[in-house]
């Protein structure tokens, strides 16, 4: 008779011991999928934050392509006007500087207006990629 009493309340301890042993595996993974949880949601966030500056990034260049684009809409009137004053004044070799001095100017200009075109190509591209 002990020995059936001892032997069922061996088996009541083990199954209880076994149950906890069980919960508490349980709440430790529950606790790791929550960490993995909160780390995609914080990198889901900066990934978010990193789309907008791209953004508003690409908004800025926009905004300069337009505005070199704007510099150059006189240019043909000027250009045309200086080319004419440097074959017919007094100061033909001031006006012939000038001029090449306006032909670096826009040649810039341009360089300018395609970089930025190109970067916000990319920009554009990246913001697909990432939607």
């Amino acid at each position: 008779m002990k020995a059936r009493i001892l032997l069922c309340s061996m088996l009541i301890l083990s199954s209880l011991s076994y149950a906890a042993e069980t919960d508490s595996i349980a709440k430790e993974v529950m606790s790791e999928v929550q960490n993995i949880e909160a780390e995609y949601q914080a990198l889901m966030q900066k990934e978010m934050e990193r789309k907008e500056e791209f953004r508003q990034e690409k908004e800025t260049l926009e905004k300069e392509v337009q505005e070199l684009k704007e510099r150059q809409l006189g240019r043909e009137e000027l250009y045309a006007k200086l080319k004419e004053d440097s074959k017919i004044r007094w100061h033909r070799d001031e006006y012939k500087k000038l001029l090449k001095r306006f032909d670096e100017y826009y040649n810039k200009l341009e360089q300018k207006i395609a970089d930025k075109e190109q970067q916000i190509t990319e920009l554009t591209k990246l913001l697909e990629v990432l939607n």
